[in-house]
């Protein structure tokens, strides 16, 4: 099958895939700020009039961020989830028509448009009441493929996982080291939580749970669209490049962590947590509070386990930069306040 580039789309060619009339005019313009792929609006007219709007994703033009997408399976994790996996759940993301990747990593998704969308900033962060929206999503994707073997087994889930983890054992602690000499302006809080918790970069990788199940892996506000449609759609997710197979309490943890400001998620933390463990015993998936808890603990760690390496292999951006350090900042004092070095090395040590 030939995947067109942005150089090479036709007007005719997204009718065929949205079920729109043919000979119809495109337009095109650029959508969102992501760093390893790139998004455009595409708007097919008649006679001026638009008839039908989608959301194209193809790879990033900037060469370095491409190749490192590429080296992560990012592209093939996302088309593969399209494909195989978003039919059957819960989760609300915007409707597929089209999914697909060759050899040479270069893909084409195209998505339902759900705009207009309200705005939220990843500096700005989430209200309660949208957290809880997330919350439950993150619940109905959890719930659905909770200890799924025939799920884990395919390629592009746990022979992602396999195939990387070699990679991210030999060059993570270079990454860090890059980090540290990049961002050393850095507040000196942040740069002691990301030089201590380097040192503990295989324990936390080898972590294990009893509820494992299929993650999103960057589960954010910038990756979250509010209010789709114009209110039509209270929540739809998108970007779904990191999916992999871990604990819950990942995609919870960092979600939380980077979404909402530090003060306000830990005056609210145990009032989320229920949220998100209410929905999932109503799903038939219940976990036990305290060991939800633990698990919370410990993967407050990972903004800093999945940014630190982000901030130095995508292409520099000063949007980019500022929202690295201020999700390690907001890491930081949660990590701080929920002990997460010390829950951690207490799990090694059980």
């Amino acid at each position: 099958m030939t995947i067109p580039s942005w150089e090479t789309l036709t007007a005719d060619w997204v009718a065929e895939k949205i079920g729109a009339p043919l000979g119809l005019a495109l337009e095109m313009s650029p959508v969102g700020t992501g760093q390893v792929a790139e998004c455009r609006r595409l708007v097919l007219h008649e006679n001026g009039k638009p008839l039908a709007s989608v959301v194209a994703k193809a790879p990033s033009s900037d060469p370095t961020s491409a190749a490192t997408a590429a080296a992560q399976r990012l592209y093939l994790r996302e088309t593969s989830f399209y494909r195989e996996l978003a039919p059957r759940l819960g989760t609300p993301t915007p409707l597929c028509y089209f999914a697909e990747i060759d050899d040479s990593n270069h893909f084409m998704i195209i998505l339902d448009d759900m705009s207009p969308t309200l705005s939220v900033d990843q500096f700005s962060g989430l209200t309660l009441e949208q957290t809880r929206h997330g919350l439950v999503a993150l619940a109905s994707l959890h719930s659905g493929t909770t200890n799924d073997n025939e799920l884990f087994a395919r390629e592009w889930l746990n022979g992602t996982k396999a195939a990387l983890a070699p990679l991210y054992q030999s060059i993570l602690p270079g990454l860090f080291t890059t980090f540290l000499d990049r961002f050393r302006h850095a507040d000196a809080d942040i740069l002691d939580l990301v030089t201590n918790f380097a040192h503990r970069l295989p324990h936390y990788s080898a972590q294990a749970s009893p509820y494992e199940c299929v993650v999103h892996g960057d589960f954010r506000t910038d990756n979250l669209l509010f209010e789709g449609r114009g209110g039509e759609v209270p929540l739809a997710v998108v970007d779904w490049q990191t999916v992999s197979v871990s604990s819950p309490f990942l995609d919870v943890a960092y979600f939380l962590v980077t979404s909402l400001e530090p003060q306000l998620l830990l005056g609210a933390a145990d009032e989320l947590l229920d949220v998100y463990l209410e929905e999932r015993s109503r799903l038939g998936s219940p976990i036990p509070r305290d060991a939800a808890r633990s698990e919370l603990a410990r993967y407050a760690l990972q903004p800093v386990a999945m940014l630190v390496p982000a901030a130095v292999i995508v292409e520099q951006t000063d949007r980019g930069d500022r929202m690295f350090v201020e999700m390690l900042r907001r890491a930081t004092v949660i990590c701080t306040a929920w002990k997460s070095l010390e829950e951690l090395d207490r799990y090694v040590a059980a």
